[in-house]
């Protein structure tokens, strides 16, 4: 099997010996809303001493072997896995090197080859297509793709965001899982950048309908920012190590990292579900049909496999075609001759059922021509919106989003700053929320007026906005000339974030004053108490409070009540700027 084409030498002999002694360890793919096992990796190992996997490869291809190889360990992988005893209910998730599409196409036996006599439905494989190498020949990778889903195996685009063709890959093969390279959710926790570029992916995948996992998770704060962001699964050492020993092999891992999590299905959301029975795969053509002639406004039938996993969904306007055609109801009813119902299913819009409406809406907008939208939890079907509902929820939610914004800044207000400190206090990781004040605002707005007051305001908020998109998870305006903000980075960052942003503001508010009061540093202006007195130009000072890592035993109220202390304090401050703090546990004395 393993003979170099052409050649009778003896160089195929080692990986032929390799190939009998190569080992599989397998490592968790968990669901990040509930950490139940969707899945397991296959990482192969080899004899300690062999070369790295990459090199035995490259010297099968150059032998002219490496697809042998390649499918010889896939089978062996399954052969493994299938001892498992929770196999049957999950699914192996395997490498296949891309230089493998070269050459020949594969063909419906080969890979009926890698299932024979293990156990295994074709249904419980996903095979991982990389982005790392370069794939020579696409025809013969969606002939593989179209063969593979034929058959019911699941696809993944694996190492995605480090190649150059990760878009354009996506588009061709129409992936059932994205799973997001390490190198952006290495301390995602602390990254603005990766979170953004993350939480964008998310919404992409879900209006195209496939999965998000979080490769690499090692610590517990980059589990929940990636799960916040919107990944379905996630797997890494932060969750369970590869282990070669079946018995080892769990079907639920780390429950730890779910304390407060506690997603359930927003009421509203609820309240708005259609219920639309999914319809199995393998189910006639002509009862979905029937089911379209039966209900005449029906227009979409969501598509699930046996486990109840989304697929996709059925349109009615794929099916008027051979319900209005002389000979489409007669060749729909003639099961020899009638076309599988694979073939008319197409990728559609999905949302996490336990996601905000926020999300849910994004994804219905960001998905093309949307005729509506699927939820999905941990990847099963949980309902439908129609159109009309996810449009209904939009509007809803502006009018909410409208109400709680203030009227000059736009920002949202106190209602939706409590509700985010809420939220905030049951997710671990680096957070800084920081309550900022003028100084010297009213004799500002007294001597120059209510628009230049406002100016002044507009200011200080668009620096925010430019913040939030960089560093803040959220801001907000409280109200006046008092705002708040929501920095999601270690205590170092944050702090120099919080003194460049009240620098900045100083600097930019001079342009405010007229030539002669920015030489005198201030204007002179009558106080409360009728006093004509000298006030400094303005700034903002800032109450900077780093929550602690636990904060359970933490409240809205003591958040609130430990800033307004650094609020006095830091309008003391010659900078300006004021650190404050929580305890660790218990309660604030």
């Amino acid at each position: 099997m393993l003979r170099p084409k052409g050649v009778a030498g003896q160089d195929s002999e080692p990986l032929t010996k390799l190939l009998a002694r190569a080992d599989f360890a397998f490592q968790p793919i968990v669901t990040t809303s509930s950490m139940t096992v969707h899945g397991f990796e296959a990482l192969a190992r080899f004899p300690e001493g062999t070369r790295p996997v990459c090199d035995l490869l490259d010297q099968a291809d150059a032998m002219g072997n490496l697809r042998a190889l390649d499918l010889g360990l896939v089978r062996k992988a399954i052969s493994k896995f299938a001892r498992f005893e929770g196999a049957a209910s999950t699914r192996l998730f395997c490498n296949v090197d891309n230089r493998t599409h070269g050459g020949s196409p594969a063909t419906m036996g080969g890979i009926r080859d890698l299932f024979a006599d293990c156990g295994l439905a074709a249904s419980n494989l996903c095979l991982e297509i990389s982005e790392r190498a370069p794939v020579q020949d696409s025809t013969n990778l969606l002939r593989t793709v179209e063969l593979l889903n034929g058959m019911g195996v699941r696809i993944a685009l694996d190492d995605f965001g480090v190649g150059m063709s990760g878009l354009h890959m996506l588009l061709t093969i129409e992936p059932d899982y994205v799973k997001i390279d390490r190198a952006f959710i290495d301390q995602i926790d602390t990254s603005g950048r990766k979170q953004a570029i993350v939480a964008k992916l998310c919404g992409l995948a879900h209006s195209l309908g496939f999965m998000t996992v979080a490769e690499g998770v090692e610590t517990e704060a980059e589990f929940r920012m990636a799960r916040d962001l919107g990944c379905d699964l996630a797997q890494g050492f932060g969750i369970a190590r590869p282990t070669t020993r079946i018995e080892d092999l769990a079907m639920t891992y780390g429950r730890g990292l779910l304390v407060s999590h506690g997603a359930r299905m927003h009421a509203r959301v609820e309240e708005l579900l259609n219920p639309v029975a999914p319809m199995l795969l393998d189910a006639p053509l002509v009862d979905a049909a029937n089911r379209f002639k039966a209900v005449p406004d029906l227009r979409v039938i969501p598509v699930i496999d046996a486990k109840g996993s989304v697929l996709g969904a059925l349109l009615e306007e794929d099916m008027r075609r051979y319900l209005l055609s002389d000979y489409g109801p007669a060749l729909l009813a003639n099961k020899g001759a009638a076309p599988r119902m694979e073939k008319l299913v197409r990728r559609f819009p999905v949302a996490d059922a336990n996601g905000t409406v926020e999300t849910i809406v994004n994804s219905y907008v960001a998905a093309d021509s949307a005729c509506g939208l699927i939820l999905s939890d941990e990847g099963r079907y949980a309902g439908f919106l129609t159109n009309n509902a996810v449009l209904r929820l939009a509007a809803e939610a502006a009018v909410s989003a409208a109400r709680e914004q203030n009227p000059l800044t736009q920002l949202p207000g106190n209602r939706s700053i409590a509700h985010h400190i809420g939220e905030t206090l049951k997710r671990r990781g680096p957070q800084a929320l920081v309550f900022f004040d003028f100084d010297n605002f009213k004799a500002f707005n007294d001597h120059y007026g209510f628009a230049a007051g406002d100016r002044a305001l507009m200011m200080f908020a668009d620096l925010l906005r430019k913040l939030e998109t960089t560093a803040a998870s959220f801001v907000g305006h409280i109200g006046g000339d008092d705002f708040f903000a929501s920095i999601a980075a270690e205590e170092p960052a944050s702090t120099e974030i919080v003194h460049e942003l009240c620098a900045k503001f100083a600097s930019d508010a001079e342009s405010l004053y007229s030539v002669r009061d920015r030489a005198a540093g201030g204007i002179h202006s009558v106080d409360r108490f009728g006093q004509n007195r000298f006030y400094p130009l303005l700034r903002t000072s800032a109450s900077l409070l780093h929550l602690p890592a636990a904060r359970a035993h933490l409240t809205v109220e003591m958040v609130n009540d430990q800033l307004a202390t650094g609020k006095q304090m830091a309008k003391a401050s010659s900078s300006g700027i004021a650190a404050v703090r929580l305890p660790e546990s218990g309660v604030l004395l």
